[in-house]
């Protein structure tokens, strides 16, 4: 009797022990799989301020896509910068294309053409720290932020290299 109570403490312990190797193996495989998604394949970021109302207000939460190496006009994208945070602005100009600001009229014009931008409720003006017409490398892109009175963007520092654009934003979560 003695020898089947030291077996069946035995047998428990050991189950024990595969249990918790078990739940060591789901809990490192569910880890890995979320910093894959979340870490390498997507992102998720929180919009502060109002540059991009009226698409984007302060406080959504905005998933994007990191693999994306393709962005075009019109597409909102989450921009890297040293020190200063991170932006969300939208895809303005491609590379090679020329970026123009017709003052008269508060217009934004690609290669000489007007674009039209259903997505701003205001006129675009160039601001004083960059010199118009502009023309993108092989690699950079123009950005603004949808509102245009209130955004800090490519008018101010320029073109956007592609390596410091995180991706192109795919779902926008309002909380509030």
């Amino acid at each position: 009797m003695r020898d089947d109570g030291i077996l069946g403490e035995r047998l428990r312990k050991l189950r024990r022990r595969k249990e918790r190797s078990a739940l060591a193996r789901s809990l490192a495989v569910t880890g890995l799989t979320v910093y894959l998604l979340f870490g390498v394949v997507f992102g998720i970021a929180v919009v502060e301020g109002d540059s991009m109302n009226p698409a984007l207000k302060e406080g959504d939460v905005v998933l994007f896509l990191r693999l994306s190496s393709e962005y075009d006009r019109g597409d909102i994208v989450l921009i890297h910068t040293e020190g200063r945070g991170d932006y969300v602005k939208r895809v303005c100009a491609l590379p090679g294309e020329t970026v123009d600001i017709d003052e008269r009229c508060g217009r934004l014009l690609i290669n000489g053409k007007e674009i039209i931008e259903p997505y701003i409720y205001e006129e675009t003006h160039g601001k004083t720290d960059i010199t118009y017409p502009l023309t993108m490398t092989g690699e950079e892109y123009f950005c603004m932020g949808d509102n245009r009175e209130n955004s800090l963007d490519s008018r101010n520092y320029g073109a956007i290299s592609e390596d410091k654009i995180d991706g192109k934003v795919l779902v926008v979560l309002r909380f509030f």
